[in-house]
C-alpha cells in the first residue's frame, strides 16, 4: 500500500464522517433556511465522495440504507412493547388514562 492508496482511504474515511454527522443534524421537509445549507453540503460531499470511488459511494448509500432499517425494526418494536404495557397497566391493574405512567408512554408513543 503507497502513499496514494493510504490517502485515498483516509479521505473517504473523512467524508463519510462528515456526511454522519450532517445527516444527524438534517431534517427533511423542514422550511428553516439551515437545512438547505445542510442539504448543499449533504450534496457535495456526496458528489465528493463518488469523485474519489464510486464503489465507496455505493458501499455507504446501502450502510445508511440498512442503519435507517435497522431503526425502523427498533422504533416499531418499542413501540408495540409500550403499547402493551400501557394497555396491561390499564386493564390489568385499573390505571386510569390520566396517571402520569400512562401520560408518559402515551407521550413517547406519539413522539414515534
Amino acid at each position: 500500500m503507497d502513499y496514494k492508496d493510504i490517502h485515498k482511504l483516509m479521505e473517504i474515511q473523512y467524508l463519510k464522517g462528515r456526511l454522519d454527522e450532517l445527516y444527524k443534524g438534517y431534517v427533511p421537509n423542514s422550511t428553516s433556511t439551515n437545512n438547505r445549507y445542510v442539504d448543499s453540503r449533504i450534496s457535495k460531499y456526496e458528489n465528493k465522495l463518488r469523485e474519489i470511488d464510486e464503489i465507496a459511494y455505493h458501499l455507504y448509500e446501502v450502510e445508511r440504507t440498512n442503519v435507517q432499517f435497522s431503526k425502523n425494526k427498533s422504533k416499531a418494536r418499542i413501540s408495540a412493547l409500550l403499547s402493551t404495557i400501557k394497555d396491561v397497566l390499564i386493564d390489568e391493574f385499573g390505571c386510569e388514562k390520566d396517571n402520569k405512567l400512562v401520560q408518559q408512554i402515551n407521550q413517547q408513543l406519539n413522539t414515534y
